[in-house]
């Protein structure tokens, strides 16, 4: 018997992505997500810890008020994997984050891309 992968959970969080363009409106909302995308493009993950730690930290918040809230999950266990955990600990996460943050950047795009830009 074949096993079918599960496939993984949305990256964004739809109702809080929705709330937050209610509060602050399609076109500042475009702007945070340009914004957001900006500060992934930039990020390296194969920063020393106490940098890949800041790096998260900044990410754990932007994450969560758009509505990636995997990502933003992640990032907080990988800002407490660089102060508390061990080097391999450091390195799983940090590629469970570059994978999340592919997912999330694919639909930053698809989002700026649609109709009225997010």
């Amino acid at each position: 018997m074949t096993t079918v992968p599960a496939a993984a959970p949305p990256c964004l969080d739809r109702p809080a992505f929705e709330d937050l363009r209610d509060a602050v409106g399609a076109a500042a909302l475009a702007v945070l997500l340009g914004r957001f995308a900006a500060q992934l493009r930039g990020w390296s993950l194969a920063a020393d810890p106490p940098a890949l730690a800041a790096e998260a930290h900044g990410v754990v918040a932007s994450s969560g008020l758009i509505g990636f809230a995997p990502l933003s999950r992640l990032c907080a266990a990988l800002e407490r994997a660089c102060t508390e955990g061990s080097p391999e600990e450091v390195r799983d996460l940090a590629a469970r984050v570059a994978d999340e943050k592919e997912r999330v950047e694919a639909e930053i795009a698809r989002l700026l891309a649609g109709p009225g830009a997010a």
